[in-house]
């Protein structure tokens, strides 16, 4: 795949049907990546879509992206600030097809720079062990392992590896 077209936007309330579209397509594409499972996002209804897309509000630091390529849907990432003032990077997964375009760096560099304008502190985020690429990709833009782990869900043996890094502030 070519990019000729590149958009990054920030998803709309009433783009739920999107964000459940990417998040199946998300987990069934690397379920080893994320804790949820597909078969979990597949069992819930369309009240559990719609009521994570009304929670975007990117005056509260909340926001969802989705990279575009061509037009199609390719890409999603997640950006919360919490009430301590630490943004979280999330649900971060581009379309195979979109793969080795380097649009993941652009991805995650809008998601921080939607957080750093917000006012964070700091942003966390997790990975799990052995996903060498989005390892290395988070270490390029400033984020360090903490040490701390946790399973990736119950019953796997892979370990969720959590990163952290100082918040830049624009003046």
């Amino acid at each position: 795949m070519s990019a000729d077209e590149i958009a990054i936007a920030a998803l709309d309330r009433e783009e739920w049907p999107l964000l459940k579209r990417l998040r199946i397509a998300a987990l069934s594409d690397a379920p080893d990546a994320f804790g949820p499972t597909a078969a979990h996002a597949l069992a819930q209804p369309d009240s559990y879509w719609q009521t994570w897309a009304a929670r975007l509000d990117a005056a509260r630091g909340q926001a969802l992206f989705v990279l575009w390529v061509d037009g199609e849907p390719s890409g999603l990432a997640s950006a919360t600030k919490d009430r301590h003032g630490v943004g979280h990077i999330g649900a971060m997964w581009i379309a195979p097809a979109a793969r080795g375009l380097h649009l993941g760096s652009r991805l995650l560099d809008r998601a921080l720079a939607f957080l750093d304008a917000s006012g964070c502190s700091t942003v966390e985020l997790s990975v799990t062990e052995g996903n060498d690429g989005p390892l290395a990709l988070y270490r390029s833009r400033g984020f360090a392992l903490t040490g701390a782990f946790e399973p990736l869900r119950e019953g796997s043996q892979l370990k969720n590896l959590f990163m952290r890094r100082a918040a830049v502030r624009s003046e």
